[in-house]
């Protein structure tokens, strides 16, 4: 690659770096737990993940966000190489897939079960909750694992994927908890995974406050603090 073609990497790294700090910043703040070599990495699939969660919200109707969703999968599998390359999310998330391995299944998996739920009505039992946890969520756990080169850690992501969307339903903070528990019981023994599993900490803060009648979510000094204990300990 070139100088110039470095540096604009470079900078599609740093703008992904941005974005999850301002969009997603557990994520940015259990990714200082990485090897420094990895962190964009993660920065890129935190940056992919909250532009493809935000498809849904932003589209005027469920087939301009499925024409999203498809521009995604083919600017992945290498079929949009120029509008990628101008895409500093995009650009740096193909490297990052390049550089990791990571496998472009998991991501069409991904995109696919974004585009249904376009479509799909709320989901209303604990099942359909779980459902979209494993399907939307989860992945992110998963594919930031493979990227910290770390693999076997797929109990543990679908586990943390089907915690996060329980704790976003209204009474289901017992059973979020328990996946919790689950997740991080996997993780045992795993220190080099845990930057991915990271937000787990401050998911646990959160349902604890729930649980003692406190609304919204931790302080920024709580959670700062709840991570670094968490990754400290594992």
């Amino acid at each position: 690659m070139s100088a110039a073609g470095e540096a604009r990497l470079g900078e599609a790294y740093a703008h992904c770096e941005r974005l999850t700090r301002e969009g997603d910043r557990d994520r940015w703040l259990g990714a200082l737990f990485a090897p420094a070599s990895l962190r964009p990495r993660l920065h890129a699939l935190s940056a992919f993940f909250l532009e493809t969660g935000r498809v849904k919200a932003r589209a005027r109707e469920p087939l301009a966000g499925e024409a999203r969703l498809v521009w995604w999968l083919e600017a992945i599998e290498g079929k949009r190489e120029a509008e990628a390359a101008g895409h500093p999310v995009a650009a740096a998330l193909i490297d990052a897939i390049g550089a990791g391995r990571l496998p472009i299944a998991a991501f069409a998996a991904y995109l696919e079960a974004r585009r249904e739920a376009l479509y799909a009505e709320p989901a209303a039992t604990r099942e359909e909750i779980e459902s979209l946890g494993r399907a939307l969520i989860a992945p992110h756990y998963a594919l930031a694992a493979r990227a910290l080169e770390e693999t076997g850690a797929d109990e543990a992501a679908l586990n943390a994927g089907m915690a996060a969307a329980l704790a976003e339903a209204s009474g289901e903070e017992a059973a979020a908890l328990a996946r919790v528990d689950a997740a991080e019981a996997a993780l045992v023994g795993r220190a080099a995974v845990a930057p991915a599993f990271a937000p787990l900490a401050t998911l646990r803060l959160d349902l604890d406050r729930r649980a003692r009648g406190k609304e919204g979510p931790a302080p920024a000094w709580r959670r700062q603090w709840a991570i670094w204990r968490w990754a400290r300990a594992r």
